[in-house]
């Protein structure tokens, strides 16, 4: 077993960090994988490589890359997912040991759930030389304010479901109550009148869902965590999926899917039920 999948292993008994000896950089978080995998994500994807610069003037470096494979890194445990971040022509980058040349910054994050509520995390930060192709190891920085990265999207991802959550509550809290109609003698002829057939009712069950749901239009959508394109996606949402809009804005829908799940989607994508 590898330095790497024994510290993974040892999340499954102590939530402590592990710092393996062929580098890199291991930390728990009190969140379920799913949600953890959905940062990590957004970090892989984001263009600043974080913890390194190159020059006094700019201490960001970015252009980073995704990538599905590097070859640079060792083994990986059969269960965790892995995501990799590359940038390309760095000129010796701070926080990586005895770097003087141009070459490629390699960065790997392997994800594996410990228990429903826990997550482990190993980052590794390699920088290869272009010509002489030497590998430079990070002092830990690099790493480590990856690492803070992934707990800055998760906390943003909390904030953003909570805003979600809580404007839902609001327009239930302002909806007129289901027997509102009744109280006020509104609905008296509808449940009165013996000329309501079945047809009638469908009809009008079929009046109400098209007022309150929608569908994604071609190409699908995808489902954010708040009502501005920028936010987190909390997950793709395939073409024809049938959402329950519970907000309204003048841009953009609060919508619940059909497993339960809440959060933003842009009016222009989806349409009206058929």
């Amino acid at each position: 077993m590898s330095q790497i999948a024994k510290c993974l292993a040892w999340f499954l008994f102590a939530a402590l960090p592990c710092f393996a000896q062929e580098g890199g950089f291991n930390g728990s978080l009190d969140d379920p994988e799913s949600e953890v995998l959905k940062a990590v994500d957004l970090v892989a994807n984001d263009s600043v490589v974080y913890g390194t610069y190159s020059y006094e003037k700019e201490k960001q470096l970015k252009g980073a890359k995704p990538a599905s494979s590097v070859s640079v890194f060792r083994d990986v445990p059969g269960n965790a997912r892995v995501f990799f971040k590359v940038l390309e022509n760095v000129l010796a980058p701070r926080h990586f040991k005895e770097t003087a040349d141009l070459g490629t910054i390699y960065l790997r994050y392997i994800v594996q759930g410990t228990s429903p509520s826990s997550t482990a995390i190993h980052i590794d930060a390699l920088y290869v030389e272009k010509n002489r192709r030497r590998q430079h190891q990070s002092d830990g920085t690099v790493e480590h304010s990856e690492f803070e990265a992934i707990k800055d999207r998760l906390e943003k991802m909390h904030g953003d479901a909570k805003a979600v959550s809580e404007m839902a509550e609001q327009h239930s809290a302002t909806a007129p109550p289901a027997n509102e109609g009744r109280a006020s003698g509104n609905i008296v002829e509808t449940n009165t009148s013996p000329l309501a057939s079945e047809d009638d009712l469908e009809k009008h069950v079929a009046s109400l869902k098209h007022s309150i749901e929608v569908r994604t239009a071609a190409g699908g959508a995808a489902l954010k965590a708040a009502p501005y394109r920028t936010a987190a996606t909390l997950q793709p949402l395939h073409e024809k999926a049938e959402l329950l809009v519970v907000v309204l804005t003048k841009y953009w829908y609060g919508v619940e899917t059909a497993d339960g799940h809440r959060g933003w989607i842009h009016r222009s994508q989806v349409e009206a039920l058929p």
